[in-house]
């Protein structure tokens, strides 16, 4: 989005006279104003800022920097870097152009940055499973569809998870649930991607080794857990079929189960198929 949103600046600047007038600084802060629709980051913002003090005629200083040059208050780093002045020479056509039409112009900035975030912020929610923290299953199965021959698939349900809330209660329940994904969280990489599938049961893609992994969760999850409710896990490359893979660790989980639970099995070939 960054290249959209900076578009305007050549087109601009080709023909910007030395001293800009009045008319066109207003079509330069106008056309910059549009392109506030197409930032995504505070970095595009503070780019945006700079190419349009450059076209009001000025430059960007740090604080104190230039004697020679009139500053105006107004930081244009966008917390992205050193702060940083718009400025122009005292007296001048620049310094009158950037002092008119700056402050609304970063307003307006602000402004943009504010729904920015608060579009990204609701875009995470809806891509996380509120009790546990982790993916939600639209979230997981988005990840599915683009896994990696290099990727492994592990599929992970609570042991006797019913029995915890036949017994406790559903409130008990969602804390073991709550406590189980922030496990999760804890023991994932940042190229690692988890989520919950449905119910007691999770979903981790790896980019490497399951087995570290699992060992690591199982360590964090002792650590958490608020009940001593285990797990038990079906771990299957996506290699030989990504788009069975799912399916291959989850019989490997379920025979995991079937030999006593509280551990972890490999898909074989034939639970691919």
């Amino acid at each position: 989005m960054a290249t959209r949103a900076l578009a305007w600046t050549g087109r601009a600047s080709a023909d910007r006279p030395t001293a800009p007038r009045a008319d066109a600084g207003l079509e330069s802060v106008l056309d910059a104003t549009r392109a506030l629709l197409w930032i995504e980051t505070p970095a595009e913002a503070a780019s945006l800022a700079r190419s349009l003090v450059q076209m009001l005629g000025g430059t960007v200083v740090a604080p104190g920097e230039s004697d020679d040059l009139v500053t105006e208050p107004i930081d244009l780093s966008f917390g992205v870097g050193p702060t940083v002045h718009p400025g122009a020479p005292h007296g001048s056509v620049e310094s009158a152009l950037l002092e008119r039409f700056l402050p609304a112009f970063v307003r307006d900035t602000g402004r943009a940055l504010e729904l920015v975030d608060r579009t990204t912020r609701l875009a995470e929610e809806a891509a996380v499973d509120v009790l546990t923290g982790v993916a939600n299953r639209r979230m997981l199965g988005r990840v599915l569809a683009r896994l990696r021959p290099s990727d492994t698939v592990i599929v992970i349900d609570l042991d006797h998870f019913k029995t915890v809330n036949d017994t406790l209660g559903h409130d008990v329940g969602d804390l073991v649930l709550r406590a189980f994904g922030s496990a999760l969280n804890a023991s994932v990489r940042a190229s690692d991607r988890v989520g919950r599938y449905g119910g007691e049961e999770f979903v981790v893609v790896l980019s490497g080794d399951a087995g570290p992994f699992l060992q690591r969760f199982r360590n964090e999850w002792t650590r958490l857990r608020t009940h001593p409710v285990t797990f038990s896990a079906g771990i299957a490359p996506a290699e030989p079929d990504p788009l069975r893979a799912l399916k291959a660790a989850d019989r490997a989980m379920y025979r995991a189960k079937l030999h006593g639970r509280d551990q972890w099995q490999w898909a074989t070939a034939d639970e691919y198929s």
